[in-house]
């Protein structure tokens, strides 16, 4: 959660929350309370900011990760101003509020990536679209008479997308023309080197996996983040129709239809489902006519209650046989739960002689030379790097010194002027 203010007001970009947090509580995080999670920091503590909450015009959600949009049923409402995001975003928003025991009053509006709009009269928000793990990623830029900030968790430079239109290149240059006050920038991985990849060489991988898997005849089951709609797409496409695809579990089957409703995926002739009897049955069915399907499921972090760590613990009617695949189409988030749950996981698999392709997979995060050429690009004259740790703060605050461009380290409840 950001805020930045301008001439007394204010605009909050992200509310989000800490999923594991939220995961390590052991309930659901739509039945906790506001003071509940605030108290035990799933979300932000934003007592400072409700102090002056009539001078906050609108809450920017960049993209529709949990990280960046879970808090809004628990702190938006406080503020009279509307929820601004991408259509696939709001979708999102949208059923994380009817989930959630809390409510909100608060307008939810609908812009478009590579559109823009007044938020107030000394304010223009525009969206441009970027490439990351999820649909309809956007930069948010504000435009004020004392400058242009561009916020940009969270972001990668990839080629061709199997979605939507690539980066918008054209647009980040226009922006250093006008001149770019700061640029408040995603550290994730910019203490790794080089760039963060494509989606088309994980599509390519998939196919020459699915290729020889499917020669022989073996059964395949493929995890991925449920939110990566370019890479189920592009599962889908590596198919080819070749075998039944289903998709188990609840993230799969929510995400899935939020972006249907977008027409980012079709999955007319794909089974979809999280109800406990429809996937007993479709994995009773899959487990006798294993050379018939591909199955997607939920599980990639090796979460107890998804579906492919139920079926290594033999709680559906699926038996692995000899060589059968899994691919994990993802990493493992480094926290100590999901590193513990994943190793069990794969351990488990592996004792009932399972075939184990990991990391077929490209960040979503800007590395090193992503984040270089995002500060060529804009040249901005002040980086406040952001979402990350001290040790990542600090090599992209290396690297902005680098290039010659200022940085400014930010810390929880600080305040920076750019005066």
């Amino acid at each position: 959660m950001t805020v930045v203010e301008i001439s007394g007001e204010l605009v909050i970009l992200d509310i989000g929350a800490d999923i594991e947090r939220a995961k390590d509580e052991g309930k659901s995080f739509g039945d906790m309370k506001s003071g509940e999670v605030v108290k035990k920091k799933i979300v932000p503590d934003d007592s400072k900011i409700k102090s002056r909450r009539e001078d906050v015009v609108a809450i920017i959600i960049g993209h529709g990760h949990l990280d960046h949009c879970l808090g809004i049923p628990k702190l938006a409402d406080a503020y009279n101003c509307p929820i601004i995001a991408t259509p696939f975003a709001i979708s999102v928003i949208q059923r994380l509020v009817d989930d959630d025991r809390e409510d909100i009053s608060s307008e939810l509006i609908s812009l478009e990536p590579g559109e823009s709009m007044n938020i107030s009269d000394d304010i223009e928000l525009e969206f441009i679209p970027v490439a990351h793990s999820i649909p309809q990623t956007v930069l948010s830029v504000l435009r004020t008479f004392e400058g242009t900030i561009v916020y940009s968790l969270d972001f990668k430079f990839g080629e061709n997308p199997a979605l939507e239109a690539p980066v918008g290149e054209d647009e980040l240059r226009e922006l250093c023309g006008e001149g770019v006050k700061a640029l408040i920038s995603d550290c994730t991985r910019a203490d790794e080197p080089g760039n963060a990849g494509s989606e088309v060489s994980v599509k390519k991988k998939l196919k020459k996996i699915l290729d020889r898997s499917y020669k022989d005849d073996e059964g395949v089951m493929i995890t991925t983040f449920s939110s990566h709609i370019e890479r189920l797409k592009n599962i889908i496409e590596a198919n080819a129709g070749r075998r039944k695809v289903a998709m188990l579990g609840r993230s799969l089957k929510e995400y899935v239809k939020d972006a249907e409703k977008h027409s980012l995926i079709d999955s007319s002739n794909i089974e979809i489902t999280s109800n406990q009897f429809e996937v007993e049955r479709v994995l009773a069915q899959a487990s006798e006519n294993k050379s018939e399907y591909l199955l997607i499921t939920t599980g990639s972090q090796g979460e107890p209650k998804a579906v492919l760590p139920r079926i290594a613990r033999n709680d559906y009617p699926y038996e692995f046989e000899e060589d059968e695949m899994v691919i994990f189409s993802s990493v493992t988030i480094p926290t100590q739960t999901d590193k513990l749950n994943s190793s069990l996981l794969k351990r488990r698999l592996r004792n009932q002689g399972v075939k184990i392709e990991e990391r077929v997979h490209s960040h979503g995060h800007a590395k090193r030379e992503d984040q270089r050429e995002l500060f060529q690009l804009l040249e901005p004259e002040t980086v406040i790097p952001a979402h990350g740790g001290k040790d990542k703060q600090s090599s992209c605050a290396r690297l902005a010194r680098e290039e010659k461009i200022e940085t400014r380290i930010s810390k929880n409840k600080e305040t920076i002027s750019l005066d």
